[in-house]
């Protein structure tokens, strides 16, 4: 009996200094990309905190305006008083001007996560984060405001509700249009999943369900810290060829030759940023109307601007075809126990993170 006692002991103690050489290893190998990180990345040009808004969640630059932008915030009190207006901006050398503010009539916003653009005049506003309470999320579409408008219409607002195959539960902050559809990525740690919402499928007044696409796995130089990281933000280029996404440190570029392809398969570019965030939360990102320039925001309130210029070459392109959507056999897109898992340790390590960046 005591042998037994003995033995069991041992194990506990053995077990518990594994947990600790792993947690001192983690935290010595994200320390070293944080630190090295903190080094890279552009200078803020700027703040939209007198704008009042308070969580920069998405920005697109605008279809009828030069060096013009529109941002919102991410979630309010739901239900008591929810940040419903969309926010304009034009930005020069320093910072930010002409503020314009429109409110939205007959929306809500649980979570507003991103914001887009269509090829007909239209902005696409993302209502899609906050996976934790819903299962089906919203796209609220309607005509870009002209300058010096301040409401747009419930009547002329798209109501556009959609589920992931299956009911899955996916926690999506990063949206833009391309293909004639609405595309989302997934916000996972580690890597991000393709989906997308064809025009031709929209039906308003009833629940669309979204097709699965792609996954890709990031391709940082620390696989623990990729672990670490999530997408929050996505935009596209005004030929529809090369499509960017941010995440919480760095910023990737997908670049394919034909349209209604696999971004994924192409060519792709990557751009490191300081990352700490608890000073640098990036949330959005946007195309400037040349094409040859990013803007981000981050939850701080900072805008932030890089050259496509700066972006370097990690992975050569692949073989793609023409894109089909990928029915899902029922249950294959649930979260299994292996999911469930690696949500486990994801949070763990999210909280090991902020510890980090104390």
């Amino acid at each position: 009996m005591l042998k037994k006692k003995s033995l069991t002991l041992r194990i506990i103690n053995i077990s518990i200094i594994l947990i600790i050489i792993v947690v001192i290893w983690q935290y010595i190998e994200v320390r070293r990309v944080v630190l090295k990180n903190r080094e890279l990345g552009p200078e803020p040009i700027g703040s939209i905190l007198a704008m009042n808004v308070e969580e920069s969640s998405g920005i697109i630059s605008s279809n009828k305006r030069e060096n013009f932008y529109w941002t919102h915030e991410d979630s309010g009190y739901y239900g008591i008083n929810p940040r419903t207006t969309l926010h304009g901006f034009e930005i020069d050398e320093l910072g930010k001007k002409n503020h314009q503010e429109v409110r939205l009539d007959g929306v809500t916003n649980l979570d507003w996560g991103d914001i887009a653009k269509d090829t007909k005049g239209n902005i696409i506003l993302a209502d899609t984060g906050n996976s934790l309470v819903r299962r089906n999320f919203v796209f609220y579409r309607f005509p870009e405001p002209e300058e010096g408008q301040e409401y747009v219409e419930k009547n002329d607002i798209d109501k556009i509700i959609f589920r992931f195959p299956q009911g899955k539960e996916l926690n999506n902050e990063a949206v833009f249009y391309a293909d004639d559809s609405i595309y989302v990525l997934i916000k996972e740690y580690g890597k991000t999943k393709m989906y997308r919402l064809p025009d031709d499928q929209i039906n308003i007044g009833r629940i669309n369900t979204i097709n699965y696409i792609d996954e890709f796995k990031f391709m940082g130089e620390s696989k623990l810290a990729d672990y670490m990281d999530a997408v929050t933000g996505a935009d596209i280029s005004n030929t529809e060829l090369t499509m960017v996404f941010n995440t919480y440190k760095g910023i990737y570029m997908f670049k394919r030759k034909e349209k209604n392809t696999n971004f994924f398969l192409g060519k792709i570019y990557y751009l490191p940023l300081k990352w700490d965030i608890r000073k640098y939360q990036y949330e959005a990102i946007s195309f400037t109307k040349d094409n040859r320039n990013l803007i981000l925001t981050t939850e701080q309130g900072d805008i932030y601007k890089v050259s496509v210029d700066d972006f370097k070459l990690i992975r050569e392109e692949q073989p793609s075809e023409q894109l089909i959507e990928q029915p899902k056999k029922v249950g294959e897109d649930r979260l299994g126990f292996k999911d469930k898992i690696g949500h486990m340790i994801g949070s763990i390590q999210v909280f090991v993170m902020d510890i980090i960046f104390r």
